[in-house]
């Protein structure tokens, strides 16, 4: 195990289906242990690196969180600015993900077309004049108008069931109607709009960034979150309890609108009281929120709300949608157990284990 952490699922087989399920998490809590006590100009330094992914959007994030408490927050040019850089990030990781992944989750070796298209997208914004029809042609097999027009469950899964690159492929063996239990809610669209009802006070409750809950209860953020209410992806998610589908599909649709150019609203930051502040962007995980209280120069406390904590809860999407869940054996409950995982995409590794109840 790294300093990173991991995530342990535990499964409970009985009778073909999974009768229990333990899920936890030895992820330290960094803001914690490494950035409270720190100077604003050590923060904006220090947490870039401590992440290894998603390390532009967590310096975003602690920016952000810095100019609100310092009374200054940013205005509309630099939070778009600040979207920007999240959207590429988001480029980054999901071309990543479907490119060099998804080859791999079918036991296939990428294309070339698909490793010279990666490598246009880990420098996104890209310079390159073809770069966007490089990486839709390798991504989808075709361009991402077309490609978004692709806007019914019938013609999606025509796509799909046509398997013409790796990552339609992956798809096929994504669609599962096998879900026993209801699933988390998913997070509001609008992370302003919410963030505010459940985030507490500094220092307060620090137990919190490692089980949040919305409304009491765990909830899911992510790309299926900000595109919930896209008809194809809302149409997919009343076919699919299980949400596997409808979670891939968001993500590669949020892909093909940001690479046609799309500038989603990604960060914010929350109107607080003079030394607090609160900074977030949704990410390609989903939302991130770092607060803090500053005081004589210094990050009295500091907090940390990270999308691995919503989705991976221990009582949220991945225990709700397993429970119950039929499974013919050790074999076949991993299988389960590793799409459920991959769709949710943490942020470490998560350990399987299966126990004979």
């Amino acid at each position: 195990m790294g300093p990173e952490g991991e995530l342990h699922l535990r499964l409970w087989l009985r009778d073909g289906r999974i009768a229990s399920v333990q899920l936890r998490s030895t992820r330290p809590d960094v803001a914690a242990t490494l950035l409270r006590g720190r100077t604003p100009p050590e923060l904006k330094a220090a947490v870039p690196r401590l992440f290894a992914i998603c390390g532009a959007s967590q310096g975003v994030a602690c920016r952000l969180a810095l100019a609100a408490a310092a009374g200054s927050p940013p205005d509309a040019e630099s939070l778009s600015s600040c979207s920007a850089e999240v959207a590429a990030e988001i480029v980054r990781d999901s071309s990543r993900r479907a490119l060099l992944d998804a080859p791999r989750h079918l036991d296939e070796s990428p294309s070339k077309a698909a490793v010279q298209a990666a490598r246009i997208a880990m420098h996104w914004p890209a310079p390159e004049p073809q770069a966007e029809s490089m990486l839709a042609q390798a991504l989808f097999g075709m361009s991402a108008d077309e490609w978004l027009a692709l806007d019914t469950p019938a013609t999606m899964a025509g796509w799909i069931s046509a398997g013409r690159t790796a990552t339609a492929r992956e798809l096929q063996h994504l669609v599962d109607g096998n879900a026993c239990s209801p699933t988390a809610a998913l997070l509001p669209s609008t992370p302003s709009d919410h963030i505010g009802q459940w985030l507490p006070e500094p220092g307060v409750d620090g137990g919190f960034a490692r089980q949040p809950l919305w409304r009491g209860r765990p909830a899911e953020t992510g790309a299926l979150a900000r595109l919930q209410a896209d008809p194809l992806v809302a149409a997919l998610l009343r076919d699919d309890r299980s949400r596997g589908l409808p979670r891939h599909v968001a993500r590669l649709r949020e892909l093909a609108q940001l690479l046609r150019g799309a500038q989603p609203v990604l960060a914010g930051v929350l109107d607080t009281p003079a030394g607090i502040g609160v900074g977030w962007v949704d990410n390609a995980r989903g939302l991130l929120v770092h607060q803090l209280r500053l005081a004589d120069g210094r990050a009295q406390a500091y907090r940390i709300v990270a999308p691995t904590e919503w989705n991976f809860h221990p009582d949220g999407a991945v225990t709700m949608a397993l429970q119950g869940a039929p499974a013919s054996d050790a074999d076949d409950a991993r299988r389960r157990a590793g799409r459920l995982i991959n769709s949710l995409d943490p942020c470490v590794v998560c350990q399987v284990e299966t126990v004979d109840a």
